[in-house]
C-alpha cells in the first residue's frame, strides 16, 4: 500500500513539473523561432536593422522595434540563457495567475523595459545603444515570482534557492553592473527596468492578483531587513 502511495505521489509530482507551463513554452518556442529565421534564412541576417532597437529606428516611426527587439539575439548563449529563466520563473508565475497573466507581464515587462532603458539612455545618458534579447522580460517574470511565491524553490537550478532569494541576486548583480558602466557589454539597465517594470503592471491586475502582489512585497521587505540585521549582528 505505501509503495503504491509512493508510486501516485510521484506520478503527480511529475505530472505538476509539466503543468502550467504552457506560457512558458509558447515563449520559448516563438523566441526559438525567431532567432532561427533572423540566423539562418536568406532575409533574415539584413532585417535585423529594421527590428532592432536603437534611438534612430525610433525617430524613423518604426515604433514596433519596442517589442521586436526583444525577440533578437546575440548567440545561442544569450538565447539558452533567457529561455531558460522564462522556463524556471514563467512557469512558477503562471501556475499561480495562469496563461494570460504570465504573458501579460512577460510582453508588458518587455515593452517597459526597452521603451525605459531606450529613454535614460538616449536622454539622460547621452548614449547611442541597442537594446535587444528577452532579459528585461525574464527580469519581469523573475519579480513577479518572487512576490507572488517568495518561498517556492525551483530544482531546475544548481542549488535549491527560495524564487525571492534568487530575484534579489539577479536585482542586486545587476545593480552592480550597471553602476560598473555595463562593461560586460549587458544592458543591466534595460534588466533593472524590467524588474521594476510590475510596479506598473500590477494596477492593470485583477484585486486578488494584486493582494497577492503586496503580500508578497511584505514578505519581501521584512525577509529582506531580517538578512541586513544578521548580517550586521553576526558578521560584521
Amino acid at each position: 500500500m505505501k509503495n503504491v502511495m509512493k508510486k501516485q505521489q510521484r506520478q503527480q509530482q511529475d505530472s505538476g513539473f509539466f503543468s502550467g507551463s504552457l506560457a512558458a513554452v509558447f515563449l520559448i518556442g516563438v523566441n526559438i523561432a525567431a532567432y532561427l529565421f533572423f540566423q539562418f534564412s536568406e532575409n533574415g541576417p539584413g532585417l535585423v536593422a529594421r527590428f532592432i532597437l536603437y534611438p534612430g529606428n525610433i525617430l524613423q516611426g518604426h515604433y514596433w522595434t519596442l517589442l521586436t527587439s526583444g525577440f533578437l539575439h546575440l548567440n545561442w548563449t544569450h538565447l539558452g540563457l533567457n529561455m531558460l529563466g522564462i522556463f524556471i520563473f514563467g512557469r512558477v508565475v503562471e501556475r499561480r495567475l495562469g496563461f494570460r497573466t504570465t504573458l501579460f507581464i512577460y510582453f508588458g515587462a518587455l515593452f517597459i523595459s526597452m521603451l525605459a532603458s531606450l529613454v535614460i539612455y538616449a536622454a539622460v545618458l547621452q548614449k547611442n545603444v541597442a537594446v535587444l534579447g528577452a532579459s528585461g522580460a525574464v527580469m519581469g517574470l523573475i519579480s513577479a515570482a518572487m512576490l507572488i511565491a517568495p518561498f517556492s524553490v525551483t530544482w531546475e537550478m544548481l542549488l535549491p534557492i527560495p524564487t525571492m532569494v534568487k530575484g534579489w541576486m539577479f536585482f542586486y548583480a545587476d545593480i552592480k553592473g550597471f553602476l560598473g558602466g555595463e562593461q560586460d557589454g549587458v544592458s543591466h539597465l534595460a534588466h533593472l527596468c524590467g524588474f521594476l517594470s510590475v510596479m506598473i503592471l500590477v494596477y492593470f491586475l485583477s484585486t486578488d492578483d494584486r493582494k497577492k502582489f503586496t503580500a508578497g512585497l511584505v514578505i519581501n521587505v521584512l525577509s529582506l531587513a531580517a538578512a541586513v540585521w544578521v548580517k550586521q549582528r553576526y558578521f560584521l
